[in-house]
């Protein structure tokens, strides 16, 4: 379409309507054939890029093999005979390569509606690994900060409009990693839940040392769950905003919201825990002020992970809810405006109901 004045009726649809960056608009529409290879079929791109080379074959009946079983003939049997092929331009082959780049572009569009959460969610895991990375298991931290470098990289790419399959297949894989670290991690907060205090004959010095040392344990690895399972969200939030149609999402999606569950339950598992200690921090020749003090502090390390554990969760459910709505967003487009200047796409717009 050319340029619209403020008269045209379809302005008004225009100002409505979610613009995509000019990066974009100029990296996808000014070559048609370069989205095509990006995010086409493999058979869909050769057709594109070698149409020239290529015919449309129209026969009734299956062509013969050659005698050699070197490729076909153009020649099929038909009744007593032999009806020969009939050889067409592939007229539609430009075509094609239109609505992929407009595939791409709706693509694009989607995307740049959630870029900014799953940048939000980057930084906030960064820094939290950062304040804490003292502590963290040093395997497990470098799946977590590779997973974070790497979905940056991805991340502005999809930006600028490039959704390239290895990219999406490695994104699969950190899913599998950061999959496993939060196994991991949930088993070892489990076992370290559940064990004994040391024990005094007078007084209750060593169950409050060790009931203090234990659950500033337990606080870290919530601290670390926590920030596992975001960099798990964000990783699976990029991937659901690639225009693929990957079976696996919906299974890694509910495999993601089980995993959220198993955290969930961890919080009683670990008040339970927290609870029974300070019971045993107690002594009959031991004042009850120091008791109380004691129970205080052993109660304020466990704090630290259970709100880690609270607000981690609170945010899990809110990505969830915008990683379903990717799908809705996808349904909802409704249209592709592109404007031009002098022949030349200058503006793209997406106009949904």
């Amino acid at each position: 379409m050319t340029k619209l004045d403020d008269s045209d009726p379809n302005m008004e649809l225009l100002r409505n309507a979610t613009r995509l960056p000019q990066h974009v608009v100029s990296g996808v529409l000014k070559s048609l054939v370069e989205p095509l290879m990006q995010v086409a079929p493999s058979v869909v791109t050769a057709v594109a890029t070698h149409s020239k080379q290529l015919m449309e074959v129209v026969i009734n009946g299956q062509m013969l093999a050659a005698t050699d079983g070197n490729g076909l003939r153009a020649i099929a049997k038909a009744g007593k005979g032999f009806e020969h092929a009939r050889l067409y331009e592939p007229s539609n082959l430009q075509n094609i390569a239109n609505a992929a780049a407009i595939w791409q572009l709706a693509s694009v569009v989607v995307a740049q509606k959630h870029l900014a959460d799953i940048s939000a969610t980057l930084k906030r895991v960064e820094s939290k690994v950062d304040s804490i990375q003292s502590f963290l298991e040093e395997e497990r931290l470098a799946v977590i900060k590779s997973a974070i470098n790497y979905l940056e990289v991805a991340r502005k790419a999809v930006e600028n409009g490039e959704f390239l399959e290895r990219t999406r297949a490695e994104l699969e894989r950190f899913d599998i990693e950061l999959d496993r670290a939060s196994m991991s991690l949930v088993e070892q907060a489990k076992r370290e839940s559940r064990i004994e205090l040391e024990r005094d004959s007078v007084g209750c010095e060593g169950e409050y040392t060790s009931a203090l040392a234990k659950h500033k344990r337990l606080s870290r690895l919530g601290e670390e769950l926590i920030l596992c399972n975001e960099a798990r969200l964000a990783n699976w939030y990029l991937c659901s905003i690639y225009h693929d149609s990957s079976k696996t999402l919906e299974p890694r999606l509910e495999q993601i919201k089980k995993s959220i569950k198993e955290i969930s339950s961890l919080q009683d598992r670990l008040s339970k825990s927290v609870k029974d200690d300070c019971e045993l921090i107690s002594a009959t020749f031991t004042l009850g002020s120091t008791i109380n003090e004691r129970r205080s502090d052993v109660k304020s390390a466990a704090k630290v992970g259970k709100h880690a554990l609270q607000d981690g969760l609170r945010r899990s459910e809110e990505i969830v809810v915008k990683l379903e709505t990717v799908s809705a967003d996808r349904q909802a487009i409704n249209r592709l405006v592109i404007e031009t200047t002098n022949g030349v796409p200058s503006a793209a717009y997406l106009c949904q109901k």
